[in-house]
C-alpha cells in the first residue's frame, strides 16, 4: 500500500470561480462557442476527402513526374467495363447493351464496345501509321520479288472458301499494304481489338466497353455521378443477362471508390478510437464518471482540429484521415492527468471548486508541456517530401494542443461538479508491486537495464526490419475497381508493370512529335521492350507524318507502278481491274490526319489516354512494358538519349522513389523530433539524471519497436516508418511523468520507487494504452497504409509503457538523487 502523502500547501483561493473572473470567463466561453460553431459549420459544409493519390507521392524525382501524370491524366481517365461470359455471343450482346446504356447516360460523353482504327484506308497512306519496322516491311513489299510474293499470297486468299468479301479490299490494295502497316506493328494503340474492331479476347469470352465520362475523376461530384450512372447500367445488364459478370474500373471508378473508402475509414476509426480509448480509460482509471468530464472537451478539441482540416485546398488525403484516431487516443492523456490531479486534491480534503483550480495548477503545466512536446514531434512530419504526411503531422500537432487546452480549461470544472462528494480512497492496482519487484535491488535494476539495452544493440547490429514495398499503401488492394483492373490484365494478356514516358511541352504538336520519336526508339528495342503503346499508332504528329511520307516518296512509287502491273500479270491477275490502285500509286496522296479528324471518329475515345494538360504544359504519354529487370538500364539510357527532357515514371517504378524519400526524410525528421524532445525534457525536468533517463526510455522504445516490427511482420515503409520519430514526442510522457512524480516523492521523503509506481503507474498506464487504442483503431481501416501506421503507433505506445515502467525505476535505483538535489520548488 502507498504511504500517506505529505500534506501539500493549501491551494490559494480562486477569485470567484474555478475558471476565471466573471468578465474573463464570459469572454472565454464566447471564444469557445464561436470556435465550436465555426468548426461545426466548416466540417459540415467544407470537409472533403481527397481521392487523388498524388498527395501520397513524393514531390521530387521520378515520383514528381508520376504526380504530374496523375494530375494531368487522372482527371479525364477512360472508364473500362469488363464483360465476361462462358458463351462468346452472350458476352458480345451484354457488351453492346452496356455500351448503349452508358452512351445514353448524362454523365458519359461517349461509350463504345468496338472502334474503327482506320485499318482499311488508301494503301498509299499506310506509311502515315507505319513505325520503323513496318516501313521496312512496306519497302520490301515494293521490290519486284516482294510484289510477286505478296500477290501470290493474295491469290491464295481469294481462292480460299468464304473469301468473297475480300475481293473489294484486294481491288483497292492488291499488295495488302495496310495490313503490313498495322498487323504486327511494334507500337500499339491502347486496347487490343479484333478484326471487327471489338475490344475482345481471341476466344470472345471477355470483352471491354470503353467510356469517356464527363467532368474530372478527381472532382468528387463528377466521379460519383458517373459511377452512379454506370452502376445503374450494369445492374440492368446483370438482370438481363444472368450468366454475365461485369466490373467497372478506370479513373472515375477508382476515385469514387477511394473517397468512399476514406469516408468509411475516417468514420470507423474515429468512432472505434473513441470507444476503445473510453473503455481503456474506464478499465484502468476506475472512475467511469470521469469520462463525462473528459469526453466533451476531447470532442471539442477534435472538432476544432477537423475545422482546421477544411483549410487544406485539396481536401483530406488518405494518410491524413488518421488524424482523428490519433488525436482522440493521444488527447485522452491530458484528461487522465488532469482528472487524476482533481481526484488527488479532493482526497486531500480540498473543496470541489478549489480542487478544480488545484488540478489546473498541478497538472496544467506538465500536461501542456507534454502536449506541446508531442505536437512538435508531429510537426516534424511537416519536413516530409510527401504532402499527405505533412497534412497528418500538422493536423495531429494542432489536435494535440487544442485538445489539451480544451481539457485543461473544461475538465476541472466538470470534474468539480461530478466530485461534489469526497471520492473513495485510492486503490492502486497490485501490478505496481510486481513492477516494483523488478528493481527492488540494485542487482535486479542492473539486470533490467541490461535487458533494456538489448534492442538498441540488436538494431545497431542490423536486427531492424527491412523496408517493405509501399506500392500497396498507395493503391489499396481492397478497392473493387483495382481488382477489376487486375482481371483485365489477366484476360487480355497484359500486366501492371508498364512504365510511363512523360513528355511535357508548351506546344502540343512539339510534345506529340517528341513522344512519337520516343515510341519509335523504344519499339525498335525488341530484346528489352515487350510492348509500346502510343498515340502515334492512331494519329502521328504532323511532323512525324511528313517524315514518314518522305520515307515513302523516297521509294519512288510512281516509278514502281509498272513493276506492280507486270507482277499482277505474272501472278495471274488482270492489271486492268487494278487501274484505281495503279493510278493511286502513280500519284500518291499526302493526306495528313489531324487530331480533329481523330476526334470525330470512334477512335476518339482513346485520345484522353495519350494527351492531357497540366497547367500551361501539354502532356504526351508513351506507355512501355519492359521484358525483365535486365532491360531497365537499356530503356533508361534510350529515353535519355532520345529526349533528355522526358521523364520516365510509373507505379512499378515507385518503390525506388519511396525508398529514396524515406532515406531522405527519416534522418531529418528524426533529428528534428529528437532535438525538440530533448529541449522539452530539458525545460521540463531540468536535471541531468532525469533528462538522461527520459532519453533512454524513448531510445530503447524506438529500438524495441523496430525489432518487434520485424518479429511480427509489420511492413515498414515510408508511410508508417516516418511515424516512428513521432513516437519520441508521444511516448516521452510516460517517462517524464514518472520522473516528475519521483521528484515529488523524493521531496516529500517517501520511498521513491514504490511511491512513484503506486501513484503514477496507473495513470501512465491509462495514458499509454489509450494512445495505443487510438492508433489501434486504425487497424479497422480498409486502406493498407493506415493499417500499417496504426500498428506501428499502437506497438510503440504499448512498448513505451513497458519500457518506462522498467527503465525509470531501474535508473532511480542505480542513480539515486541525494536529498540536497531537491530544490525548493520540488519541495513545494
Amino acid at each position: 500500500m502507498p504511504s500517506t502523502p505529505a500534506p501539500r500547501d493549501p491551494v490559494p483561493p480562486a477569485p470567484s470561480s474555478p475558471l476565471a473572473p466573471p468578465g474573463r470567463r464570459a469572454l472565454l466561453i464566447a471564444v469557445l462557442a464561436v470556435a465550436t460553431v465555426l468548426s461545426l459549420v466548416a466540417v459540415t459544409l467544407r470537409l472533403r476527402l481527397d481521392p487523388n493519390i498524388a498527395s501520397l507521392l513524393p514531390e521530387q524525382g521520378e515520383a514528381a513526374a508520376l504526380r504530374r501524370y496523375v494530375r494531368g491524366f487522372g482527371g479525364g481517365d477512360l472508364a473500362f467495363v469488363l464483360v465476361q461470359a462462358e458463351a462468346p455471343d452472350l458476352a458480345a450482346a451484354a457488351a453492346a447493351d452496356v455500351a448503349r446504356g452508358l452512351a445514353a447516360k448524362p454523365s458519359v460523353q461517349r461509350a463504345a464496345d468496338r472502334v474503327d482504327t482506320s485499318r482499311s484506308l488508301d494503301p498509299w497512306l499506310a506509311w502515315r501509321h507505319a513505325d520503323a519496322r513496318a516501313r521496312a516491311r512496306l519497302a520490301d513489299a515494293l521490290t519486284p520479288e516482294g510484289m510477286r510474293a505478296r500477290l501470290t499470297e493474295t491469290r491464295a486468299l481469294l481462292l480460299a472458301p468464304g473469301s468473297g468479301a475480300l475481293a473489294e479490299t484486294v481491288a483497292a490494295d492488291p499488295l495488302r499494304l495496310a495490313q503490313l502497316a498495322f498487323e504486327g506493328a511494334d507500337i500499339g494503340s491502347g486496347v487490343r481489338t479484333q478484326p471487327d474492331g471489338a475490344f475482345s479476347t481471341d476466344d470472345g469470352r471477355a470483352r471491354l466497353v470503353l467510356a469517356q465520362p464527363k467532368g474530372q475523376a478527381l472532382r468528387g461530384d463528377d466521379a460519383r455521378a458517373f459511377v452512379h450512372d454506370a452502376e445503374d447500367v450494369l445492374a440492368a445488364v446483370r438482370a438481363a443477362h444472368p450468366g454475365v459478370r461485369v466490373g467497372l474500373t478506370g479513373g472515375h471508378a477508382i476515385a469514387a471508390a477511394t473517397e468512399e473508402m476514406l469516408q468509411r475509414d475516417l468514420t470507423r476509426s474515429g468512432v472505434l478510437s473513441m470507444v476503445l480509448a473510453s473503455a481503456v480509460f474506464a478499465l484502468l482509471f476506475r472512475r467511469v464518471r470521469a469520462l463525462v468530464a473528459v469526453l466533451p472537451p476531447l470532442g471539442l478539441g477534435t472538432l476544432w482540429t477537423a475545422g482546421l482540416a477544411t483549410l487544406f485546398p485539396g481536401g483530406l488525403s488518405a494518410i491524413a484521415v488518421a488524424f482523428m484516431s490519433v488525436v482522440v487516443g493521444v488527447g485522452v492523456d491530458t484528461g487522465v492527468h488532469v482528472y487524476a490531479a482533481l481526484l488527488e486534491a479532493r482526497r486531500e480534503g480540498v473543496p470541489p471548486e478549489e480542487a478544480a483550480r488545484a488540478a489546473r495548477v498541478r497538472a496544467g503545466r506538465p500536461t501542456i508541456i507534454a502536449a506541446v512536446t508531442a505536437a512538435m514531434a508531429f510537426a516534424a512530419l511537416g519536413l516530409s517530401d510527401i504532402a499527405a504526411l505533412r497534412q497528418l503531422g500538422l493536423l495531429c500537432a494542432a489536435g494535440e494542443v487544442l485538445t489539451a487546452i480544451a481539457i485543461v480549461v473544461i475538465t476541472p470544472a466538470l470534474g468539480a461538479w461530478l466530485e461534489r462528494k469526497p471520492p473513495p480512497p485510492e486503490q492502486p492496482p497490485r501490478w505496481t508491486e510486481g513492477a516494483f519487484a523488478l528493481t527492488r535491488t540494485r542487482g535486479r535494476a542492473l539486470a533490467v537495464a541490461l535487458v533494456a539495452a538489448v534492442p538498441i544493440v540488436a538494431v545497431a547490429l542490423g536486427a531492424g526490419p527491412p523496408l517493405a514495398e509501399a506500392f500497396i499503401a498507395v493503391r489499396p488492394a481492397k478497392l473493387a475497381p483495382l481488382q477489376v483492373q487486375e482481371q483485365i490484365f489477366e484476360a487480355f494478356g497484359g500486366k501492371s508493370g508498364q512504365w510511363i514516358v512523360l513528355v511535357a511541352d508548351a506546344d502540343r504538336e512539339r510534345a506529340r512529335t517528341r513522344a512519337d520519336r520516343l515510341a519509335e526508339r523504344l519499339s525498335a528495342m525488341r530484346e528489352d521492350v515487350e510492348a509500346v503503346d502510343a498515340l502515334t499508332a492512331l494519329a502521328p504528329a504532323p511532323a512525324t507524318q511528313e517524315a514518314r511520307f518522305a520515307a515513302r516518296d523516297a521509294l519512288d512509287l510512281p516509278g514502281r507502278a509498272d513493276d506492280l502491273s507486270r507482277a499482277l500479270a505474272e501472278t495471274g491477275f488482270a492489271p486492268a481491274r487494278f487501274e484505281a490502285a495503279l493510278a493511286g500509286m502513280r500519284t500518291p496522296t499526302r493526306q495528313t490526319l489531324s487530331l480533329d479528324d481523330l476526334a470525330s471518329s470512334p477512335a476518339s475515345i482513346l485520345l484522353s489516354r495519350y494527351l492531357a494538360r497540366d497547367g500551361e504544359d501539354h502532356l504526351a504519354a508513351v506507355y512501355v512494358r519492359p521484358r525483365d529487370k535486365a532491360a531497365v538500364g537499356h530503356i533508361e539510357q534510350a529515353v535519355h538519349e532520345t529526349d533528355p527532357d522526358a521523364a520516365l515514371t510509373g507505379y512499378s517504378r515507385l518503390e525506388a522513389s519511396l525508398r529514396k524519400t524515406l532515406t531522405h526524410d527519416l534522418p531529418r525528421i528524426g533529428l528534428v523530433a529528437g532535438v525538440l524532445v530533448i529541449a522539452a525534457l530539458a525545460a521540463s525536468l531540468r536535471r541531468a539524471r532525469d533528462i538522461t533517463l527520459a532519453g533512454l526510455v524513448v531510445s530503447t522504445e524506438i529500438a524495441a519497436v523496430l525489432v518487434l516490427a520485424r518479429l511480427f511482420g509489420v511492413p515498414l515503409h515510408v508511410y508508417d516508418a516516418l511515424v516512428i520519430p513521432v513516437l519520441l514526442g508521444i511516448t516521452v510522457d510516460e517517462g517524464m511523468f514518472l520522473l516528475h512524480r519521483a521528484r515529488s516523492v523524493e521531496a516529500e521523503g517517501g520511498a521513491t520507487i514504490r511511491e512513484t509506481l503506486l501513484r503514477e503507474g496507473p495513470i501512465i498506464a491509462a495514458t499509454a494504452l489509450t494512445t495505443a487504442a487510438g492508433f489501434g483503431a486504425l487497424a479497422a481501416c480498409d486502406f493498407d497504409g493506415l493499417r500499417d501506421l496504426g500498428r506501428i503507433g499502437a506497438l510503440g505506445s504499448a512498448v513505451g509503457l513497458v519500457i518506462a515502467l522498467a527503465v525509470v525505476p531501474a535508473g532511480l535505483r542505480l542513480w539515486p538523487a541525494p536529498a540536497s538535489m531537491a530544490s525548493p520548488e520540488d519541495r513545494r
